[in-house]
């Protein structure tokens, strides 16, 4: 199970926040291993009180029809999902989250760490194309999945790791 959720984007652009909540939760479950085929989604939403203002309705289903567009383009299902739209509190208010979680089962000699396991080993970056609109070419992203696959099928892969939100620098 992997998740995937930026803050930072998804409040700027509730559309692109779920989007890339998706695609990173997708990424993570390839990254252990997982086979592309294999992988379902769920999310976990929450949002400001609507109340009768209509900027607020925009933000939850930007966010919807973000996430639709992504597995839609990956051609994975959201098997279910929690929606908890009461996310305010007085005056204060939760920012624009969806959560994606990406599920799936394997045997436990197929997932791999993250973490390093040996020294002098190369580190690889593997990073798909975006699109004009902030988004990302689909094609290239799966090709990765599929390459990646081929490599952990293969026990060519000693670790592997999503790179998110703190980058690179992180990752490593």
């Amino acid at each position: 199970m992997s998740w995937g959720y930026n803050p930072f984007i998804t409040e700027q652009s509730p559309y692109h926040g779920a989007y890339w909540a998706v695609v990173e939760s997708v990424a993570k479950l390839i990254a252990t291993g997982a086979k592309f085929e294999d992988v379902y989604l769920t999310f976990q939403e929450y949002f400001e009180r609507v109340n009768k203002e209509p900027k607020r309705w925009g933000k939850p289903l930007a966010a919807l029809l973000g996430a639709f567009r992504a597995q839609k383009e990956l051609g994975i299902g959201s098997i279910g999902g929690k929606d908890s739209m009461s996310g305010s509190f007085e005056s204060l208010d939760v920012p624009p989250t969806l959560v994606s979680f990406a599920v799936t089962t394997d045997k436990v000699e197929n997932i791999v760490s993250p973490e390093f396991k040996k020294a002098n080993r190369k580190v690889v970056l593997l990073k798909a194309k975006t699109t004009a609109d902030g988004l990302i070419d689909t094609a290239d992203l799966i090709e990765n999945f599929r390459f990646i696959e081929k490599l952990n099928e293969q026990k060519k892969i000693l670790s592997c790791y999503t790179v998110t939100l703190g980058g690179v620098a992180e990752a490593v």
